[in-house]
């Protein structure tokens, strides 16, 4: 079984990732991990600036592909991997899919210290990390959502998350 978790940058993919692999003895992967490695160990935010985004989006399917043909392991895909192509349909059809859930607000206050990691957040103040939240997400959601898992994040404890996850994968794997 390969565990595809998706969601917005910032609701706790990789953290969560890594402490299910640690309690069910699946491997964890960090995509935006491999995909760095896989283009020669530039950063993501190095590949974007100097190749671009076309070319950032196929090393990204390049390294889902290989991913695919994996056994038990959790992925921890970039925010934006749902949203390219038919992305959602190879991880569904592959595996599994667990969507973190969370409200705009929750993910402005989560990202609200991080944001200057992040090329795309840096420079904005709280109000303007907010809206482009709000408008990215709106324009996310109807991939989100194809997930086989919707998991509400807001207002709930990571250990939460990961018991809760790792009794849908005990589920699963029982059938």
């Amino acid at each position: 079984m390969i565990l595809f978790l998706i969601g917005y940058m910032g609701c706790g993919k990789s953290s969560i990732g890594r402490e299910l692999a640690r309690r069910t003895g699946f491997a964890f992967v960090d995509m935006d991990r491999e995909v760095e490695r896989e283009c020669g160990g530039r950063t993501v935010s190095q590949i974007f600036e100097q190749e671009g985004e076309a070319f950032f989006r196929a090393c990204e399917r390049k390294t889902l592909e290989r991913l695919c043909t994996g056994e038990r392991m959790i992925v921890a895909t970039g925010g934006g991997v749902p949203c390219f192509g038919d992305n959602m349909e190879v991880m569904n059809a592959a595996g599994r899919t667990v969507y973190f859930k969370m409200t705009p607000p929750k993910l402005a206050q989560r990202l609200h210290h991080g944001r200057d990691k992040r090329p795309i957040l840096r420079g904005m103040d709280d109000e303007q990390l907010l809206r482009f939240i709000e408008r990215n997400l709106r324009e996310r959601e109807p991939f989100y959502s194809q997930a086989s898992m919707v998991i509400d994040c807001d207002g709930v404890s990571d250990d939460y998350i990961c018991n809760h996850v790792r009794m849908y994968i005990e589920k699963y794997e029982a059938k």
